[in-house]
């Protein structure tokens, strides 16, 4: 297996059989934090490859906005081939000052780097946590 930092990446399955919607359980520290879902399209250009889109749902039922991966470099894919997901935690609400007299915003921001641990579920029961988690392909 190549390193994160060689670039290139081969897929143990080129189709990405298992990303397409299916779901995983994220777990720190034996802690079950959420479970990661996916969708697979496909990208046109510049060839034709398989196109993961993933969704965080936590614990407590908030989503994540969708983020994707693609190749020659398959970061995502690769974490997660390797049993892990390098991410971060649940978004968080931040407050920034603005302008000459101190106007506040707010925007939702990531939450601090965590590493996960990543397991699939198999398919039967990734269906049915599709459900449960009231996850929809518009999600993605």
């Amino acid at each position: 297996m190549t390193s994160f930092r060689e670039g290139r990446y081969v897929l143990p399955d080129p189709e990405l059989r298992a990303y397409d919607h299916g779901v995983g359980t994220l777990h720190v520290g034996g802690i079950l934090m959420g479970h990661l879902a996916s969708v697979v399209g496909e990208i046109t250009f510049p060839g034709r490859s398989p196109w993961p889109w993933f969704v965080i749902v936590w614990a407590d039922g908030t989503k994540e906005p969708a983020f994707e991966d693609y190749g020659p470099a398959w970061y995502t894919v690769r974490e997660l081939d390797a049993g892990h997901l390098d991410h971060h935690g649940p978004s968080v609400l931040l407050e920034e000052r603005r302008g000459v007299f101190g106007g506040v915003s707010q925007r939702w921001g990531p939450g601090p780097p965590v590493v996960f641990d990543f397991a699939w579920l198999p398919r039967d029961e990734a269906a049915s946590m599709w459900q449960v988690l009231g996850l929809r392909d518009a999600d993605f």
